[in-house]
């Protein structure tokens, strides 16, 4: 089975690391950084500004710079930024 993925930063989904709904139902597509109470926590972001957020993130866990780079390549084509707005 595919491992579930936020679909705004691409950060791995578990039970604890998942965004709650506004009824307060865990998010089955987006983290609790990106995603809380049923809104953004940064709705103006765009997919670049998530992928310089991410790899900001990722080096200062000390990630190589390159690895940081590839995690982070595939923001653009997760969900949240390929939904037309409404």
């Amino acid at each position: 089975m595919a491992r579930q993925m936020c679909q705004s930063c691409g950060m791995p989904l578990n039970d604890k690391t998942r965004g709650t709904e506004a009824d307060g139902s865990p998010s089955l597509k987006y983290c609790n950084l990106c995603y809380q109470n049923g809104k953004f926590t940064q709705p103006n972001a765009t997919a670049a500004d998530m992928q310089r957020i991410g790899y900001e993130a990722l080096r200062q866990k000390h990630w190589p710079g390159f690895l940081a780079k590839m995690a982070v390549n595939g923001v653009p084509k997760l969900e949240r930024w390929n939904t037309p707005t409404k």
